[in-house]
Parts: C-alpha cells; sequence; structure tokens
C-alpha cells in the first residue's frame, strides 16, 4: 500500500492532542457536589459510573484516526482485467510429444489444456494457434471465434522435429497482422507448450529478443517427464532449462507440467494471469466511510450515554 498525501497522517496528532486535553480538562474542573450531613447514605446511594461513559470519546477518536487515514489518499496493487488482448497459443507438434507419460499421451494433454485455457480468458480476446515442428505453421489468426479455435486445436498431429524459434516468430508475425502491423504490440502474449529443446530452425535467443524488442512476453510450459518414451523406445525427457530461458529474455515466466492434471492448471493459471492488468487503485472512500460511521456512532452513543441530569 502507498499513499499520494502522506502529510495528512499529520492529523492523528489530535488524537493524543485530544486525550491530553481532557485528562487536564478534569484536572482543572473543581468538584461538584453538595453538603450533607450523611455521607455514608449518599455513598450507598450512589450509582457506579459506567465505563460505557467513555464510548463516545473513544469512536470519536477513532474517527478522527480513520479519517486521517483517508486524507493521506491509500492506493493498493489490484489486478483488474485487460479490456482486450491477442494471445497466441504455440503448441509443439513434435514427435515426441506422441510419448505417453502423460496420460493419455502428451500431445492430447495439451490440447486438452489449451482447449481449457481458451475458455478461461475473456470472450472479447482473440485467441490464435501455431502449431510447430520442423516448421512453424499459423493454424489460426488471432479471432473470438473459439469454436474454431477448438477445431484447430483437436486437428493437431505430433511428428516432426521442434523449431521453438520459428514458433515465436510466426507467433509474432500473426499478432503484428491482427494488430496491423504495429511496432510495439499492444496487450500480446505468447504461451507456447513444448517437451523439448529446440533442433531445428530459427536461434530460441534471436526470436526471444524480437518479442522483447515488440514488448510481447513469452509464457513457456515444459510438459512431460524423464520416464517419457515413444513406441520406438528412445527416451524423450523434456528441456525445460531453454523454455525458462526464453521466458526471462521476454519477460513471462516459466512453467513445468508432468502430468496431464498439472498441465491444466497451468493453463488456467495463466489464463487468469494473462487477462488481467497490475494497476493501482485508490481507496479513499474505504477509511472515510469508516471515519463518518464512527462519527456517526459516537453522536448515537454521547446520547444514549452521556450523563445527564434528571
Amino acid at each position: 500500500m502507498t499513499f499520494i498525501f502522506p502529510l495528512g497522517f499529520l492529523a492523528l496528532a489530535l488524537v493524543p492532542l485530544a486525550v491530553a486535553g481532557g485528562y487536564f480538562l478534569r484536572k482543572l474542573r473543581p468538584p461538584q457536589g453538595v453538603p450533607h450531613p450523611d455521607l455514608t447514605l449518599i455513598e450507598a446511594a450512589a450509582t457506579p459510573p459506567s465505563p460505557l461513559r467513555f464510548l463516545p470519546a473513544a469512536l470519536a477518536l477513532l474517527a478522527v484516526a480513520a479519517l486521517s487515514f483517508a486524507l493521506a489518499r491509500p492506493e493498493v496493487w489490484r489486478d483488474r482485467p485487460r479490456e482486450q488482448a491477442s494471445i497466441m497459443l504455440a503448441v509443439d507438434v513434435s514427435g515426441s510429444m506422441a510419448a505417453d507419460d502423460v496420460e493419455p499421451y502428451r500431445l492430447r494433454a495439451a490440447q486438452d489444456a489449451a482447449k481449457r485455457f481458451a475458455d478461461t480468458v475473456p470472450r472479447q480476446y482473440q485467441v490464435g494457434l501455431v502449431s510447430f515442428s520442423g516448421v512453424a505453421v499459423t493454424v489460426l489468426p488471432p479471432t473470438t471465434d473459439r469454436l474454431a479455435l477448438d477445431r484447430a486445436i483437436d486437428s493437431l498431429i505430433a511428428d516432426g522435429a521442434t523449431a521453438i524459434g520459428d514458433a515465436v516468430d510466426t507467433s509474432l508475425a500473426s499478432l503484428r497482422e491482427a494488430q496491423t502491423g504495429a511496432e510495439k504490440l499492444t496487450a500480446a502474449r505468447i504461451l507456447l507448450l513444448s517437451d523439448g529443446a529446440s533442433t531445428t530452425g530459427l536461434p530460441v535467443d534471436i526470436a526471444a529478443r524480437s518479442a522483447r524488442d515488440a514488448e510481447v512476453p513469452v509464457f513457456t510450459v515444459a510438459l512431460g517427464t524423464d520416464d517419457g518414451v515413444l513406441p520406438d523406445g528412445r527416451r524423450v525427457p523434456p528441456a525445460p532449462e531453454a523454455l525458462a530461458r526464453l521466458a526471462e529474455i521476454t519477460g513471462g515466466q516459466s512453467y513445468e507440467s508432468k502430468d496431464a492434471e498439472s498441465v491444466s492448471e497451468v493453463y488456467e493459471q495463466l489464463g487468469s494471469f494473462i487477462g488481467t492488468v497490475r494497476v493501482k487503485d485508490e481507496v479513499t472512500a474505504w477509511p472515510a466511510g469508516v471515519g463518518a460511521l464512527l462519527l456517526l456512532l459516537a453522536g448515537i452513543s454521547a446520547w444514549r450515554f452521556a450523563p445527564r441530569l434528571s
């Protein structure tokens, strides 16, 4: 939490001043009483003072504290939904995605998670799809048509090598086309899922720098386990380090998923994260409202509990 006008807290000095003033006034006030020959009888008949007589003053002091807090104009960070965004899903369809260490197999788990992700982000967001193996192909440009996106995701088939750099470069091209060739893309993100290191095509570092220059973070998900084996017996462990570096260069985040449930959870988290922007909001109304309520309660308690002659 931060404050726009921290000098407003100087009003808190009124609280100890009011307490001290009340104490000295009681000391200076001469005692009031009526002479009576039987002081024992007066003492027995007297009602002991109620501690509630201090309630009005306590509520008033709390009101001053709350209003001084409001005067400082506090601000807090909040996640606010983006109004618009363009997101490219880049899904690895290389041969290693046929490994069945992730139920039912890697690519199917990735497809199911990608479809769940598309349902998580707001409907007005444009979401496109790039598939990549030895080359990267734009299967579907950014669109709000979720049915077309689901069909495109279901059409993916695992085969070939892994060209992660090409996937990032092709995703950037699709985003630029969707935003009329802008050099600095607005509210654009790439979500890339792969199970291995790049083996062909454009070097990943070059593609990462292009994404960084275009201000497009790349969020990566490394899928698979060290037990991944293809039907021909070839081992295909994931390579999360390369994907983590790609995310780091571009200002995104990297994740690892070792089963179908975790990859779906990651996609759901990314849907919420990508769909919001972190902003500062002023929250002066809350402490101001509390202060006004406390002043009202102080007035009511003064009427109800303050001593009065009858």
